[in-house]
């Protein structure tokens, strides 16, 4: 088997490809649940498409560019219900890249279709990964940084390309904040492994900025350029501990590629079948991974969606398995306990999901204009949205600040341009809103513990 996928044959290519998508078919006959964070994106693209405004309105951390993907796929009236096919359209081009990028510049020879294989392979540890997240869609443009790096670090000649760099490294940036700490490992890896000049790393920094200009001046023609920068700040300015329960489970589900990633670069360390160039990557890569946990503490939340920066590296350091180990009965069962590992650990998360999805409904509303004064997202999957609170961490200030007079006019907008038919208030804030805006309340009557009703 693992013959056939070394081969240099498309067949391999295409054999991924079809299992891939067979599995992202799979996953949507399975009837899980959708995670809340899945839900909360999929509404700011409805929120946007009704003219909220992202950031002032539309209180979260999801980087810009991914909420316009998002706002493009409620244009386009795709479902929820589609995102592992739009998801495994993300992987799988990053699967191409990363495949490429090895074979083109020679990192390991021989290997065909094996490295396309085990990037799509990996991104099966956890149905999380089922789901086109900032993260995921982020990392698209981490991966084609990487490419052009490495293109630069070939020869001493390094040429004015490095530009690129910084635009798929900005471009990154505004999709998933954290990313921001992968600009330094670009400019070391270049400094380190190349002969990159001061001008170039100058040419770096101006094209990072180049797109984060642009995107300031759309903002700023919409008045909400401060909010954007303040998100931004927050998001990679701001850090955060991982909790241990959340730590296990992201080591738990990553476990077949931390040990493959840490057993292939123990292979690799004084081997002297590496090639200068492939040393430069290998490197590179090494600095990619210390700077991922640096970006880890700048994650809005530790979600497994988040710490697919990990993957690239680790699926890297793992292919040198297959290339320095000799007999080939050693890589076949390597290869098998690889399938089996992920198989195992995703059987593992379904099975936790398939609990999850049994969790009943707590409103009696159906195909109403709701607004939720809570965490409950996902009561939204059966009606209408109304309000811009997607993120209810974040909009929540808002409720607690009402001795504001700035904030009870915003409340009040809010009220005017999009009042719901229901209201749910799980957490009391409907009472403080009726302390400032007795003639919104007052348009509404309790029907049952928690839920009121407009009349």
């Amino acid at each position: 088997m693992l013959q056939f996928i070394k081969s240099n044959s498309l067949l391999s290519l295409l054999l991924f490809v079809v299992l891939g998508g067979l599995f992202a078919f799979l996953h949507t006959q399975q009837g899980f649940s959708y995670f809340p964070w899945e839900i909360k994106n999929y509404l700011i693209g409805q929120k946007l498409n009704q003219g909220f405004r992202l950031y002032k309105d539309i209180r979260d951390n999801t980087g810009p560019f991914a909420t316009g993907f998002y706002q493009l796929l409620d244009f386009l009236s795709i479902p929820l219900s589609y995102n592992p096919y739009v998801a495994f359209l993300f992987i799988s081009t990053q699967a191409y890249l990363f495949h490429t990028t090895i074979a083109e510049f020679d990192l390991m020879p021989k290997l065909g279709g094996l490295a396309f294989g085990v990037y799509l392979l990996l991104f099966h540890l956890s149905a999380e990964f089922h789901v086109p997240d900032p993260a995921l869609m982020g990392l698209t443009f981490i991966l084609l940084a990487w490419k052009e790096i490495i293109q630069q670090q070939k020869t001493l000649l390094v040429n004015d390309r490095v530009f690129l760099v910084g635009i798929y490294l900005a471009t990154a940036t505004l999709f998933f904040p954290a990313y921001f700490w992968l600009f330094p490992w670009a400019i070391l890896s270049l400094l380190f492994y190349s002969g990159v000049s001061i001008r170039q790393i100058i040419l770096v920094l101006i094209g990072y900025l180049f797109i984060l200009t642009i995107a300031s001046l759309v903002f700023s023609f919409r008045g909400n350029l401060p909010y954007l920068w303040q998100v931004y700040r927050n998001s990679a300015f701001t850090f955060h501990l991982i909790s241990w329960q959340e730590s296990k489970l992201v080591l738990f589900s990553f476990a077949p590629a931390i040990v493959m990633g840490i057993a292939g670069l123990y292979q690799v360390v004084g081997n002297p079948k590496i090639r200068a160039h492939a040393q430069k990557a290998q490197q590179t890569t090494i600095i990619w991974f210390f700077f991922s946990f640096i970006s880890m503490a700048n994650f809005p939340s530790y979600h497994r969606i988040n710490f697919v920066l990990l993957i690239p590296p680790l699926a890297y350091f793992g292919l040198n398995l297959f290339y320095l180990i000799k007999k080939n009965w050693q890589k076949e069962l390597t290869f098998v306990l690889l399938l089996s590992a992920v198989f195992f650990t995703a059987k593992q998360d379904q099975s936790s999901l398939a609990i999850a999805a049994k969790t009943p409904d707590k409103i009696p509303v159906n195909g109403q204009k709701l607004l939720i004064l809570g965490p409950e997202i996902q009561e939204y999957l059966h009606n209408q949205m109304a309000g811009p609170f997607v993120n209810w961490d974040l909009a929540k200030p808002l409720l607690s600040q009402l001795d504001s007079y700035k904030n009870v006019i915003i409340v009040q907008d809010y009220f005017v341009k999009d009042q719901p038919t229901y209201i749910y208030d799980s957490e009391g804030y409907f009472a403080k809103i009726g302390q400032h805006l007795p003639h919104i309340t007052q348009q509404y009557v309790l029907v049952s513990p928690k839920l009121y009703k407009k009349k």
